[in-house]
């Protein structure tokens, strides 16, 4: 070791340049993912944060790459929480009159509900030899049809058709005659 009582204060600080650098790249990288997550696109990023196009890519890619990916059920809890606040925040809306927070509302609902069905777990298969839960629909009878002909006469003829069937059968049989 050296005697010199500098060089442990130089290595501290340099220690400290390092740490400060390092600190100053990891809230870059953050900023740039933040920005991304927000929607803007990497030009405009790289305006933001004053670097080239393919620093903000490779910052993008350093910080999804060290990101670790969550497991499901964590991942639907992240999920749900987002979308309660979204929940809340249409919710206000709806109360000061803004009508178009209808739809937004209903859209958030309708995703919660798919996050709370994924958290009951997946829905038990039937096999395939288990008999239909419900017999299907019978098809719809025809109610402007005529009825066959000898539903006709179940049903009652009006009378001039009665006696018009009649005289034929009559004919008929006088016809027939000897």
């Amino acid at each position: 070791m050296t005697d010199d009582p500098a060089s442990p204060s130089e290595a501290a600080g340099v220690r400290a340049q390092r740490r400060a650098r390092r600190e100053t790249r990891i809230a870059r990288r953050e900023r740039c993912f933040s920005l991304m997550t927000s929607g803007y696109s990497l030009s405009q990023i790289a305006k933001m944060v004053q670097a080239s196009a393919a620093t903000v890519r490779r910052e993008i890619d350093q910080a999804l790459a060290e990101r670790r990916l969550d497991a499901p059920e964590r991942f639907a809890q992240v999920q749900v929480a987002r979308l309660m606040k979204a929940l809340r925040l249409a919710e206000a809306a709806i109360e000061l009159g803004e009508m178009k927070a209808i739809a937004t509302y209903l859209r958030v609902v309708a995703a919660l509900d798919r996050y709370h069905e994924l958290a009951a777990g997946p829905t038990p298969r039937r096999s395939p030899e288990a008999p239909p839960l419900a017999l299907p629909t019978p098809p719809k009878a025809l109610t402007f049809a005529a009825p066959p002909a000898d539903e006709a006469f179940a049903l009652g003829l009006s009378d001039r058709a009665r006696s018009e069937e009649q005289r034929k059968q009559n004919r008929v049989l006088a016809d027939d005659r000897p």
